[in-house]
């Protein structure tokens, strides 16, 4: 059984696209469930126009009484979903028609893959291709489907829109109340990659499967312009401390194999949250001998300007980078 879930927040303006790209699947999806998160626009009111105009007994759109956020409203709309493997869906993205076949194929080749991600396409608010500053997950792209490496895994978990995974991933998260322990920076998306790795293998096939639209409403804007704006001491100091329980916590539901690496990436962590925390010498040349496990060459950098107390700096050079 295959399951797409959305979450919406005031979508009206480009939805029907993404809705169409959903329907028309050369697989159509065994069910579709939105979550609407208290939108101020006509979002519900389109979406049930949309569901009832094609008679679309398997989708569905609840509302919910008051605003979660967008990582709770995914949550809850993925534990509602019933599906042996779950695609997350932007609410302005587009789809190619053949990505649920073909990654449902994948699956069934591949028993172990417990995420499949493809790369994207960046658009416009009119749908004009915008070009992207790196490849997906820092691999040139060969156009292969290829299995990513547990350590890329942790360093950089990839993008919800991209995202499609076993239900293995979402009940060891459900059962553990794992995205409850939201402390720091959280993103959905982060939770998730990090499970599927700790629990199998993660591939991405390099074909383009996703246009994701850029725009100044959706989240992917606002949350790459927060992660700038808000780079505190305080809020990088809630961020690696999060990255240490989040590996931490996996470390009791990883495959024999994984426990290395997440060992490695939880301990990482802990050292850049001690520098953080105080700056000493000792601990700033620990952090440096560790800095292949950062997922940016500015990291340690990064790291080390906070702990001297050189935010209000750092955060003028992020805004002139």
């Amino acid at each position: 059984m295959v399951s797409v879930v959305m979450a919406t927040y005031n979508g009206e303006k480009y939805i029907i696209e993404q809705l169409d790209s959903i329907r028309l699947q050369t697989q159509p999806p065994d069910e579709v469930i939105m979550c609407d998160d208290v939108s101020s626009d006509n979002t519900v009111q389109v979406v049930k126009s949309y569901i009832e105009e094609y008679g679309l007994d398997n989708w569905q759109i609840i509302e919910n009484e008051k605003n979660l956020g967008y990582y709770d409203n995914f949550f809850k709309t993925i534990f509602m979903s019933r599906g042996d493997t779950i695609y997350l869906s932007d609410q302005d993205d587009v789809w190619d028609l053949n990505k649920i076949k073909t990654f449902e194929a994948l699956y069934a080749e591949k028993p172990e893959a417990m995420m499949i991600q493809s790369n994207v396409k960046f658009i416009d608010s009119l749908g004009r291709p915008l070009r992207t500053r790196e490849p997906y997950h820092l691999i040139p792209d060969t156009g292969e489907l290829i299995k990513l490496p547990a350590e890329s895994m942790c360093k950089h978990q990839g993008s919800g829109y991209t995202m499609s995974f076993r239900r293995e991933v979402s009940d060891v998260i459900e059962k553990n109340s794992l995205d409850k322990l939201k402390e720091g920076h959280r993103f959905h998306d982060v939770l998730l990659g990090i499970a599927a790795i700790a629990l199998g293998d993660c591939y991405l096939d390099q074909r383009i499967y996703d246009k994701h639209r850029l725009h100044d409403s959706n989240a992917t804007r606002r949350s790459g312009t927060s992660s700038v704006s808000d780079r505190t001491k305080a809020k990088q100091l809630e961020i690696v401390t999060s990255r240490v329980q989040d590996f931490s916590t996996m470390l009791n539901y990883c495959t024999d194999d994984k426990r290395e690496i997440l060992e490695q990436f939880r301990d990482v962590a802990q050292k850049r949250k001690d520098l953080i925390e105080r700056f000493s010498p000792r601990k700033f040349f620990r952090v440096a001998g560790v800095r292949k496990y950062y997922s940016s060459k500015l990291g340690v950098f990064t790291d080390l300007m906070y702990s001297l107390g050189l935010e209000k700096l750092l955060l003028f050079m992020y805004k002139h980078i």
